[in-house]
């Protein structure tokens, strides 16, 4: 038996196939990360865009109980285009809201808020319904 061939070690065919494998592996795992962070900032725009919707749609119901009355129709942000406070992505979005009368009851009105954006993945939508009933309408 020889020694000398037995312990020779790689070919370096058997190298450049075990690198083709593993840049292909890497390759994967680098556009796996890419959609992860994709997503994510997907999922913290729409959380953001959740909570400017969620405080407009608070702001007008306290304001409709104490008195103010809107009328029904679709109005615009006068603060667009709306940015997060502390943000520092430089996020824009529009909001807007409707007031619709005698829906889904007789005695109540519906307001929904949307905020829209977009990004590199198009354009996106949020929007929250609220429901203000009373005798008075």
């Amino acid at each position: 038996m020889n020694l000398a061939k037995a312990g020779r070690g790689f070919s370096l065919v058997e190298v450049l196939i075990a690198m083709c494998v593993l840049s292909i592996a890497m390759m994967g795992l680098a556009t796996l990360q890419v959609r992860c962070m994709r997503s994510n900032d997907l999922a913290n725009r729409t959380t953001q865009a959740v909570n400017l919707a969620q405080n407009k749609l608070e702001e007008l119901i306290f304001r409709d109980a104490e008195g103010e009355h809107f009328e029904a129709d679709v109005y615009d942000d006068d603060e667009n285009p709306v940015s997060v406070p502390g943000d520092d992505t430089g996020a824009i979005f529009t909001r807007s809201w409707e007031f619709i009368d005698d829906e889904p009851a007789p005695t109540a009105r519906t307001i929904t808020v949307t905020v829209t954006w977009n990004d590199t993945m198009g354009q996106h939508r949020v929007e929250i319904d609220g429901v203000i009933t009373s005798d008075s309408y």
